[in-house]
């Protein structure tokens, strides 16, 4: 387990996100913490970047957004996304993110997994 107590975003290197849309910085990961999280991150995907439907069988991951206009299709239900939205994706369930807007959408989000 790492000691990572203080960080700044603009000190983090961003990277390209596991489904190859949009980037992320990401504060802590799996190792280092004791409990079930999987990833902290701050997310941007740019004007039309979409994430392509996918799911998570052992995972929960919870959004809140910062910035910019997008959907976030859950399940077979769409959601309209803007600042200060939350999301929470059960495990298991596809879904899928678009910013449809015209500027960046931000978000900061977590993976948490069930064991």
């Amino acid at each position: 387990m790492s000691e990572k107590l203080f960080q700044k975003l603009s000190e983090i290197k961003g990277e390209q996100t596991a489904h190859l849309s949009g980037l992320k910085q990401v504060f802590l990961k799996n190792d280092d913490s004791i409990t079930h999280l999987t990833q902290f991150a701050y997310g941007v995907f740019e004007p039309g970047e979409k994430c392509p439907l996918h799911r998570h069988p052992t995972m929960e991951e919870l959004f809140f957004f910062l910035k910019g206009e997008g959907t976030y299709l859950i399940g077979d239900t769409k959601y309209h996304i803007e600042p200060n939205s939350f999301l929470r994706i059960p495990p298991n369930v596809n879904h899928e993110l678009e910013n449809t807007g015209d500027e960046r959408l931000e978000f900061v989000y977590f993976g948490v997994a069930l064991d």
